[in-house]
């Protein structure tokens, strides 16, 4: 709380590097189709697989914002995930290979009059933001980034504190650098806030 009317708020959290190994099985067989639609097997054969080692990679998130309450809020968030120690073969594919990943966040939201009665668009929400992530995948030597910004508005529904929530983004990913292929994409969301009050006090039965 910086003052009675303005509260900033921060975060950081961190998720450690997890290590897994499978144990991996296959089996070759070959089967036989009767007239009844039934099957035989006629040969089967197991081959030997190794373990596989999986690393998922670290991560750390820092955030801060500002705001009003009810009234209006900004805020960042950077997070970085160390996929450059993800081990997998699985993943060991030509051309391609895993640097340390980054993502940029910054957005937030304005209403005009959180208890205006008499006029209706006082009580939306308005949202914007802006994202930009380097996804950590590099193919031919170009990294894969990604940009999107983002609009959404919280509209009030019936007399309680109850929002429909309505967004859209646009933005791209990708490169044509290199012969790679760029896609420019458009996200929109839908969703219900559904808000009452609990445990009233009755005054008269």
């Amino acid at each position: 709380m910086i003052n009675e009317s303005l509260s900033l708020t921060s975060s950081i959290t961190y998720t450690p590097e997890t290590n897994l190994t499978s144990e991996n099985t296959r089996i070759i067989s070959t089967f036989l189709v009767l007239p009844s639609g039934n099957t035989t097997d006629r040969d089967e054969r197991e081959i030997n697989i190794g373990d596989t080692d999986f690393t998922f990679p670290s991560q750390y998130t820092l955030g801060l914002g500002i705001g009003k309450e009810k009234r209006w809020f900004v805020g960042g968030e950077y997070t970085n995930i160390k996929t450059s120690n993800l081990t997998n073969r699985s993943f060991d594919i030509d051309f391609a290979t895993f640097t340390d990943a980054s993502k940029f966040r910054l957005g937030g939201f304005y209403i005009p009059n959180y208890n205006s009665i008499g006029k209706y668009w006082n009580r939306v929400v308005y949202r914007g933001g802006v994202r930009f992530e380097e996804t950590g995948i590099n193919i031919n030597g170009e990294g894969i980034n990604e940009f999107g910004i983002s609009f959404g508005v919280g509209l009030p529904v019936g007399r309680l504190f109850t929002n429909m929530n309505i967004g859209i983004e646009v933005g791209r990913r990708g490169t044509t650098d290199f012969e790679l292929v760029q896609e420019n994409f458009f996200n929109t969301f839908i969703s219900l806030s559904l808000n009452d009050r609990w445990f009233e006090k009755r005054y008269y039965d």
